[in-house]
């Protein structure tokens, strides 16, 4: 009998990402968890008025750490020994203003927090 594979999904939303393990022989969900991003639910970073709605890069990177761990831990050590792939979905582009590594500038403590990188009706503002 074959052995069972898993696999990672996660899904970056407008205000939130969840992730999901399944079993890939067979499609059986293992485990899920979401992530509200926090900046987002303060309201911070968006304007309804004029609108529009930005993401801060660091609630990318919570969420994913966050749900990533949160499944592995209710999957258990044994289907997390056996993830075999990580697949990643977005619905929406979000350009991220990045340095010469590669690091979103949002997240350079020297440079003011409103500093940010976003697509406006086609066109690239920095703010």
């Amino acid at each position: 009998m074959s052995q069972d594979v898993y696999v990672i999904g996660v899904d970056y939303g407008s205000d939130s990402v969840r992730s999901v393990i399944l079993n890939a022989r067979n499609g059986e969900e293992i485990a899920s968890s979401v992530f509200e991003y926090p900046r987002w639910k303060q309201g911070l970073y968006c304007n309804a008025g004029a609108n529009q709605f930005r993401q801060h890069p660091l609630d990318y990177v919570e969420g994913l750490e966050f749900t990533v761990k949160n499944c592995l831990e209710k999957a258990g050590a044994e289907v997390a020994q056996k993830v075999k792939g990580l697949s990643v979905d977005t619905t929406g582009s979000t350009p991220v203003a990045v340095d010469e590594t590669g690091s979103p500038l949002a997240l350079n403590p020297g440079l003011p927090t409103i500093l940010m990188l976003c697509s406006f009706y086609g066109r690239i503002i920095l703010l």
